[in-house]
């Protein structure tokens, strides 16, 4: 991996190397990286802490190790940092879960791991959680387009979805509601603090994905697997 390059969630507990105070000799495109992804995971921590609306660009600049002129020559606002953290984010954990459920099983199974994939994630970074799920919202209608975009992503999940013979036609609009069903219990555990707890729904998640589509001896078949 090229130095300055990332793999982690904005807001990770491993944060990016602080940059050598005074003279150095670090090459300028190094150091214009590194900045921009202590900016990035600033935003995101300071807004875990703080919410969106009382994060200021100053405590964001001082966590981060970086000056206000600094986070100028990155970011044109507070704003345009946020979407930063959420885009880079977001595209790393679709990329995880989309490994996850990209793994020969059925498609039962790949529902299962790629839900376990992303509830444990969100667990293991609260602060890019409380940034992508609960304060994206109050961070303009650019942020709440992003969010709309990446719920709607959650559809190809579904592209897969095997036919039960004799079953009944699922009503269209069934893949939106479970979407936002799922959306809603992580919403509700990362509004309160209960991040942690994500995963332990993993069995309730499962049935509640699988039981429209497979009926309910299947979807509790599978959520008892793990």
């Amino acid at each position: 991996m090229v130095a300055g390059e990332r793999e982690r969630l904005p807001g990770s507990a491993v944060e990016v190397a602080r940059l050598p105070r005074g003279r150095h000799d670090l090459p300028r495109e190094f150091v214009s990286r590194t900045q921009r992804d202590r900016l990035i995971d600033a935003m995101a921590r300071v807004v875990a802490e703080k919410g969106y609306a009382n994060a200021s660009l100053t405590e964001v600049c001082a966590a981060a190790g970086v000056s206000t002129r600094a986070f100028y020559e990155h970011f044109t606002d507070k704003e345009a940092c946020l979407l930063a953290a959420f885009d880079l984010g977001v595209e790393l954990m679709q990329k995880t879960v989309a490994e996850a459920f990209a793994r020969p099983a059925s498609w039962p199974q790949r529902i299962h791991c790629g839900l376990d994939t992303l509830l444990r994630l969100l667990a293991a970074e609260p602060a890019f959680a409380v940034l992508a799920v609960v304060e994206v919202l109050a961070a303009g209608p650019r942020a709440r387009e992003r969010r709309r975009i990446l719920l709607e992503s959650y559809g190809g999940f579904f592209a897969e979805v095997p036919q039960r013979p004799g079953g009944p036609v699922v009503p269209a609009g069934v893949v939106e509601a479970v979407i936002a069903g799922v959306y809603g219990v992580i919403f509700d555990l990362v509004s309160t603090g209960r991040v942690a707890e994500l995963p332990d729904r993993l069995p309730d998640l499962t049935y509640f994905v699988l039981v429209p589509f497979l009926g309910p001896a299947v979807a509790a078949r599978v959520a008892a697997s793990g």
